[in-house]
């Protein structure tokens, strides 16, 4: 096992919020672990042994409430001391992208190189203080300007390679877009949406168009449809085959008891799906996060079976269409609880070595919401996993991003403040640049494009009223940017 130490307010910490706690273990993968807290020391005990790493949501002051991670360490008689644990983590990973990103001896980044010698004075004073408590104050000093410097360091790696990519001319031609629930689909929403998006996603979602067995319900998305066209919005489609449970029809685990029946179903309903709509969409994420959703308890061939077919049925009914494999929650904390299901990397990394047949992977980004998964994760972190998954060697879409612009401090989270159309304003400012730098990544989507709308009734970049946040004149601004002059 491994245990930490916690201070607070100059003595030992009395309570500690595990919200979101797990453990890492090689290759970045959550592992299962006890997790206990007593008498101002942690212990995790993980079922495998190792070096391991612990993530845990932490306040750091200037940047928010935001999961961080220690680097990896191994089992030994004496307590680590986690503040100082967590800066020297994050250090850590401003030297390896300090190095992927090739940021070591550009002239104009010396600022910044001056500010990460600081920090890492400042962890050295940490790590030889003359008592514990000593060492996490100077510990919480160190994290708090190692994630100012880190995010820094994330965004002038991005201004550079943004202006790159632009300058060469490879921006994607549709590069923005808004999902959109059918019954936002009204005129006036839509002439705002054309103001500051190339594209709309439509969520194509099973519960609703089907809830009952062998009944379609189609008009909602019908007039959708009809009102896109007329507005001349390209249309991609989304969350085709999800096992997330708002989107499983109700009457599907009685009528799929075993996973022959389950297959059956989902072949007919994709069949029925991409026949109607042919024709209407540029291209379709056939399944969505069944990676990290498995309420039908699938086996590891079972979920890459039906990710294999989905792209099939896709190919043969659409041909002219794209077809997209959706990953959820990309850094995989889901399955330090569930190892029924099946760590995000891994998943890419099989759908290409079993010969899935597809176009792009979509990722979903989205933080600081009601959800208890959307933990909060710096710009640094969002940069790296984004990397991650275009090292696999295909186009990435973002297929939902976004943070809420008000609403109750969630357990998930918040980004540098307290929520709020500034806030949300900010962020969007700095992801769209981190993400649009990335040469793989070929479109960003936003979550929600009015307030109101389930996940995420905070999400939108309009006020429920239709009336335009902060966020989307960012959006619109960026538009203009990405523009040929």
């Amino acid at each position: 096992m491994i245990r930490f130490k916690v201070f607070e307010n100059g003595g030992p910490a009395r309570s500690i919020n595990l919200d979101g706690a797990h453990v890492l273990g090689a290759d970045r993968v959550p592992v299962r672990a006890d997790l206990k807290f007593s008498a101002g020391e942690l212990v995790c005990d993980p079922r495998t042994r190792g070096a391991a790493a612990l993530a845990i949501m932490w306040q750091v002051r200037g940047v928010g409430r935001v999961l961080l991670e220690t680097p990896r360490l191994l089992e030994r008689n004496e307590p680590y001391n986690l503040h100082v644990e967590l800066a020297r983590g994050q250090l850590m990973r401003i030297s390896q992208k300090r190095e992927d990103w090739g940021l070591y001896d550009l002239p104009e980044g010396r600022p910044l190189y001056d500010e990460i010698d600081k920090a890492r004075d400042l962890l050295v004073a940490a790590m030889t203080a003359a008592d514990d408590l000593a060492a996490a104050k100077l510990g919480e000093v160190a994290l708090a300007a190692g994630m100012v410097i880190g995010e820094k360091v994330g965004v002038f790696s991005a201004d550079v390679s943004f202006d790159r990519r632009r300058s060469a001319d490879g921006m994607p031609k549709q590069a923005l877009g808004c999902r959109v629930e059918p019954i936002q689909c009204t005129d006036a929403a839509l002439e705002r949406a054309a103001d500051a998006f190339d594209f709309v996603s439509l969520p194509f979602v099973w519960s609703s168009l089907q809830p009952r067995e062998g009944k379609y319900e189609t008009a909602a998305l019908e007039k959708a449809l009809q009102v896109l066209h007329a507005r001349k919005l390209p249309i991609w489609g989304c969350s085709v085959l999800s096992f997330e449970p708002s989107e499983v029809p109700p009457w599907l685990p009685k009528a799929a008891r075993d996973y022959e029946r389950l297959r059956d179903a989902v072949v007919k309903h994709q069949r029925t799906l991409f026949k109607s709509f042919e024709g209407h969409v540029q291209g379709w994420e056939v399944v969505t996060g069944i990676h990290a959703h498995n309420q039908f308890k699938l086996t590891f061939e079972q979920i890459m079976e039906l990710t294999r077919m989905s792209s099939v049925l896709a190919r043969q009914c659409c041909p002219k269409c794209q077809a997209i494999i959706g990953v959820v929650l990309p850094w995989g904390e889901y399955y330090a609880n569930d190892p029924q299901s099946i760590p995000p990397s891994l998943y890419a990394e099989m759908a290409l070595q079993s010969g899935v047949n597809f176009d792009a992977f979509g990722v979903q980004l989205q933080f600081g919401g009601q959800h208890t998964a959307q933990y909060v994760r710096d710009m640094m972190q969002v940069s790296s996993v984004l990397d991650r998954f275009g090292a696999f060697g295909k186009p990435v879409r973002i297929t939902c991003a976004g943070v809420p612009s008000s609403g109750l401090t969630p357990v998930s989270g918040y980004w540098h403040d307290e929520w709020s159309e500034e806030i949300q304003s900010d962020w969007a400012r700095e992801f769209y640049k981190i993400a649009l730098a990335k040469p793989f990544v070929e479109s960003v989507t936003w979550q929600t494009l009015r307030d109101g709308a389930a996940p995420s009734p905070w999400g939108g970049v309009l006020k429920s009223d239709g009336t335009p946040k902060a966020s989307f004149q960012q959006i619109q601004m960026l538009r203009k940017e990405l523009s040929p002059a």
